[in-house]
């Protein structure tokens, strides 16, 4: 997630703790910074968090260290099971670190149990405090990321929304009539014609001119309407 090894300056003088104490410190700071930095990155307004940190119990023997800890970055996310690599050059020591990293974010949901098809609107949202599973690696945190779009896969209630469980809605379906809007340099005009593919926002699909009987390439732009391009 970041490069290079991150510094986190001691805010005691050294030999008033102990390694054990160092490390706690360096890597609690971290753990935070790397969360502040997820929080930013996803556009999440609220979010709480909690850890613990399992240090070895090799670090008793270790001398303190007089400078700042270099803390490895980070892999994967930011939150469940998290290790980093915690070294101090001046005494020549490093260790491996393990921490339980639990977090509570304010997340936009279902309010209801959501079928395949369906079009997510904004009565169809709520906002909820919930607690993030590793599985959780790619969801939706803004409500702009999920009204309009189109149910994929079975949406429970009150459950992160996934990215893999919404696409694009299907502005077309085969066999619909449309309105052809053809444009040019001081020339627009509409004609009817009759989808012979179904097409989402953008996506070519061929249509029936009505009048003309002429198959051609066309793009979904709203729900029955589609345009050509030149």
């Amino acid at each position: 997630m970041y490069a290079g090894l991150v510094l986190f300056p001691l805010s005691h003088q050294a030999n008033a703790v102990t390694a054990s104490e160092q490390i706690h410190q360096s890597l609690s700071e971290a753990i935070t910074h790397d969360l502040a930095q997820w929080q930013k990155q996803q556009d999440i307004k609220q979010l709480s968090h909690k850890f613990e940190l399992r240090i070895p119990s090799s670090a008793k023997s270790l001398s303190p260290c007089n400078q700042a800890l270099k803390v490895s970055p980070s892999k994967g996310l930011a939150y469940g099971r998290v290790q980093r690599k915690l070294s101090c050059p001046s005494e020549s020591w490093s260790l491996y670190v393990r921490a339980m990293v639990s977090v509570t974010a304010l997340l936009p949901v279902a309010k209801r149990n959501m079928q395949r098809d369906e079009i997510i609107e904004k009565a169809d949202i709520q906002w909820r405090k919930l607690t993030l599973k590793t599985s959780d690696k790619y969801i939706l945190t803004k409500e702009s990321e999920i009204l309009g779009q189109q149910v994929a896969r079975k949406l429970r209630k009150n459950i992160p929304i996934r990215v893999s469980y919404l696409d694009s809605p299907v502005l077309v379906k085969l066999g619909d009539p449309v309105i052809i809007e053809a444009a040019l340099p001081g020339f627009n005009a509409t004609m009817a014609g009759i989808a012979m593919d179904s097409g989402k926002m953008e996506q070519a699909i061929r249509v029936k001119n009505t009048s003309s009987g002429k198959v051609i390439t066309a793009y979904p732009i709203a729900k029955g309407r589609v345009e050509t391009r030149f």
